[in-house]
């Protein structure tokens, strides 16, 4: 009875740290020290939000359609400013809600992968940095990003030396900017969750080879929204996450996500959870656990 009472206190504290919107629309106090990793819903595009002492990160920011979207839920979440912004990749459904960021919150600092993209929302993303003089960084290999004191962010993808299309088998332009995705893996104490963006099998190898068992987290990120060109058995046998959380639209029209990943986790006994079928899902941890709450 006593061993009860304490772990249902422990789950108390636990949970009194994150900015979780409830029905009554009240939200708990995001100044504590759980930190709260929020996937949010914005469709067939990707979006995450990190709350940490009442500081906000972003990975990346959902499409265009998803911007009014993506505005409601940071402001549910008490989101006022954002210290951070990682733009894994420049494909519009990781930088297309953007645009109203800019208009919406104070931005402390941008950064990306440095490479272009050839359209007017890369164009306008740069000009909005510019007007509204935010610090801009290009990550690679090695760097550390942190959010607060205790909340650390490192980079492990992509390499100094790009992957092109020479040099994957997905030999296409689209193949190579995914692989090319800004990859990082956060930790929090005994916590940690791997953020994959659209890196496919070509850079999960080149991370196997620089990382390998390092790569072990409690929670992934799916890669490329639980397409079939990432998540390969090798990889998710290295990074032995518990949880899985897949970014996808509900009826998208690349069948996202594909039976071949979900069968690979389900092999590894990882719980997956589906922004699709389960909407927002939030994972909270106090460095020493973590649980993982639905939106439905």
């Amino acid at each position: 009875m006593f061993f009860l009472e304490m772990c249902l206190i422990l789950a108390v504290i636990v949970i009194a740290g994150c900015g979780r919107v409830h029905p009554g629309g009240s939200s708990f106090d995001t100044a504590g020290d759980t930190v709260c990793i929020s996937v949010l819903h914005v469709g067939q595009a990707d979006a995450a939000l990190i709350q940490y002492r009442g500081k906000n990160m972003m990975i990346d920011t959902g499409d265009v359609d998803s911007r009014a979207s993506l505005i409601k839920q940071l402001q549910e979440r008490r989101v006022k400013e954002i210290e951070s912004i990682i733009i894994t990749h420049p494909h519009g459904d990781h930088l297309g809600g953007m645009s109203a960021l800019f208009k919406n919150f104070k931005i402390h600092q941008i950064y990306d992968n440095g490479v272009s993209s050839n359209n007017a929302m890369y164009r306008n993303y740069l000009k909005h940095i510019k007007e509204y003089n935010i610090s801009r960084s290009v990550l690679r290999k090695g760097d550390i990003v942190v959010l607060g004191e205790g909340i650390r962010f490192e980079v492990l993808s992509p390499r100094n030396t790009l992957i092109s299309t020479e040099n994957t088998e997905n030999e296409t332009r689209n193949g190579a900017a995914n692989d090319n995705s800004i990859v990082c893996r956060l930790t929090y104490k005994n916590f940690s969750m791997l953020f994959m963006g659209d890196a496919q099998k070509e850079a999960e190898k080149r991370l196997l080879a620089d990382y390998g068992s390092h790569l072990k987290s409690d929670v992934l990120k799916v890669g490329h929204h639980g397409s079939k060109t990432s998540s390969s058995v090798t990889f998710i046998k290295t990074v032995r996450p518990m949880a899985a959380i897949i970014s996808c639209g509900a009826g998208n029209r690349y069948n996202f996500p594909h039976t071949e990943t979900l069968q690979i986790l389900k092999k590894e006994s990882v719980q997956i959870f589906r922004i699709d079928r389960d909407g927002i899902v939030t994972i909270y941890s106090d460095g020493v656990k973590f649980n993982a709450e639905k939106e439905h």
